[in-house]
């Protein structure tokens, strides 16, 4: 953890800097930016890779995906556009790795995964 970190973990620890202050209040105007869960189940090893490479990208596992679907739909829309106006803008967010792409499976593990992207 960072000093910061540190600071904020030794300020909250005394419990007269965690009580309530007032009434719990939607914040108003404001969109919420996510609104549906949509489960998905992936195999361990799996999901173990997806933590690391989200870890080595520095977001979450759930921020990562979400980027990884975008980018996966930003280049469907791109195919289905040529020479047309694109309608939808999406926010493109560049993955680091080029190894860090994605595919639907239930691989046991990453040789088989592998084998799969092949």
């Amino acid at each position: 953890m960072s000093d910061r970190d540190d600071a904020a973990a030794a300020y909250y620890e005394d419990p007269e800097h965690r009580r309530l202050t007032g009434r719990g209040r939607k914040r108003s105007g404001q969109v919420p930016r996510l609104s549906t869960h949509v489960p998905v189940r992936l195999s361990a090893t799996v999901i173990e890779r997806v933590k690391e490479i989200a870890a080595e990208d520095g977001k979450t596992v759930s921020s990562w995906i979400r980027d990884v679907i975008d980018q996966e739909i930003l280049r469907r829309e791109r195919s289905r556009t040529v020479g047309a106006a694109a309608i939808v803008r999406w926010e493109h967010r560049p993955i680091p790795s080029p190894d860090s792409g994605t595919i639907a499976s239930s691989a046991e593990d990453i040789g088989e995964l592998a084998e799969l992207a092949s």
